[in-house]
């Protein structure tokens, strides 16, 4: 029976984990600001949507690079560091976005920031997986990737409290503010992953003090000399590929679905007449069902694994969308129920996506796992940047718009089932692979 980890250990991995997570919560944090800030900025410089969304999409361009940089950089050089030049680089450009006076300060700033936080998502979600044994991993790490929902929820507060009294621009000077104080405190405490060090034999020592702390004992968790990187064309052959495939599948249409409603619901909700403070609410209400959904979709998969955990919360997620695009009357003097609507769409299809990092932390081995969810990801960037074209026609129509939604989450699930390495309920088929 395996010994129970002293309280020390516990708490050290806890820390780490915190740490990382806080990555997730900046990054969601910086990344909603231009979609929050939407409806202020386009009355203030009397932009055009179509403008809006061309902004939204270099951004988006920038994050499908950043996304296959940060693999590369993660596996070749390390996760932490590619971890910490994605915080800085965005930190960095959402500080400078305050200081904007034409519309290609925009663009330029969004499409840096993009390059950041393109790849913080998935290099997290592979070092907490790094960090947490086989019985907390599908929770540590959905938990990473939730923290999105979380840095949301904060710069929903933020617009709320910030729109009205101080203007658009302090949005992004307090949260790039925030940003960059976090990033010079990660740069002193965040170690890097044991799993990557264990394949530089120069770095015996370093892991030797890591694996210390960690409570590691194991003989397969020793450093080894370092080996070559097995070739990025082995994601696509045998039982694998269809794993990568239909998780890049998943998420595409997720993606499009979460970044439909980053930056376009808030003007969604101004075009119905919504106030500036309960558009930035809305969103808040969406990211707060999300952050709900994703910690119950990681317990479910402990108990019951992902196979049809996810494929579910795919598939409520299309009936909440069907519900939203049949019952427009809920827009007269109902403002309540719209938000409560919006939540239950975050418990269910936002939760989906956020719980799927856990399923690519699983489903890649240790060796191909940054890229692969690099891979996963630059799909994901594929499926956003569709969003920010399609959802400047969309947003004029409430009905049209949850009812691209709900076709997006039929794929969603279609996609999830495909995909052949599910998690497993807990305690069959669960091993460590610090070794890799």
């Amino acid at each position: 029976m395996p010994r129970r980890p002293a309280r020390g250990v516990w708490l050290y991995r806890l820390g780490v984990v915190m740490l990382i997570a806080l990555t997730v919560v900046l990054d969601g944090l910086d990344n909603q600001m231009l979609g929050l800030a939407a409806p202020a900025l386009l009355h203030e410089w009397g932009l055009e949507r179509s403008v809006l969304g061309g902004i939204f999409a270099l951004g988006f361009v920038g994050m499908a690079l950043g996304t296959l940089l940060a693999g590369q950089i993660g596996d070749q050089y390390g996760r932490r560091v590619a971890l910490l030049l994605g915080v800085a680089l965005f930190g960095a450009a959402t500080l400078a976005t305050g200081c904007a006076g034409a519309v290609w300060h925009l663009a330029l700033l969004k499409a840096l920031a993009g390059v950041g936080l393109g790849g913080v998502p998935g290099t997290a979600a592979a070092m907490i997986a790094e960090f947490t044994t086989a019985r907390w991993r599908s929770l540590a790490v959905t938990f990473g990737v939730v923290c999105v929902s979380i840095g949301g929820i904060l710069g929903g507060g933020m617009a709320a409290t910030l729109l009205p009294l101080l203007g658009w621009r302090w949005l992004f000077w307090a949260s790039g503010a925030l940003t960059m104080v976090v990033a010079l405190f990660l740069l002193r405490c965040l170690p890097e992953s044991p799993g990557f060090m264990a394949r530089d034999a120069n770095r015996r020592d370093e892991l030797a003090r890591l694996l210390r702390r960690l409570g590691e004992t194991s003989s397969a968790a020793a450093p080894r000399a370092a080996a070559a990187l097995p070739p990025l064309g082995e994601l696509l052959k045998g039982d694998l590929a269809r794993s990568t495939m239909g998780l890049s599948a998943a998420m595409l249409s997720g993606m499009f679905l979460i970044y439909l409603m980053f930056n376009w619901a808030p003007m969604l909700l101004s075009a119905q007449g919504f106030s500036l403070r309960e558009t930035s609410l809305g969103l808040t209400w969406f990211n707060m069902g999300g952050t709900a959904g994703a910690m119950l979709a990681a317990l479910a998969i402990m108990r019951v694994g992902s196979r049809l955990t996810l494929p579910l919360m795919a598939g409520l997620g299309a009936l909440v969308c069907a519900l939203l695009a049949s019952l427009p009357m809920l827009l007269t003097g109902h403002g309540a129920g719209v938000m409560v609507a919006l939540a239950l769409l975050g418990l269910t299809a936002s939760a989906a996506q956020s719980a799927m990092f856990a399923l690519g932390a699983h489903a890649f081995p240790l060796p191909l796992r940054a890229r692969g969810m690099g891979l996963m990801g630059a799909a994901g960037r594929i499926g956003a940047l569709a969003s920010a074209f399609a959802g400047s026609w969309l947003v004029v129509g409430w009905a049209g718009f949850f009812a691209t939604l709900g076709a997006l989450m039929v794929v969603n699930m279609a996609s999830f089932l495909a995909v052949r390495g599910h998690i497993p309920p807990l305690g069959r088929g669960r091993t460590e692979d610090l070794q890799g």
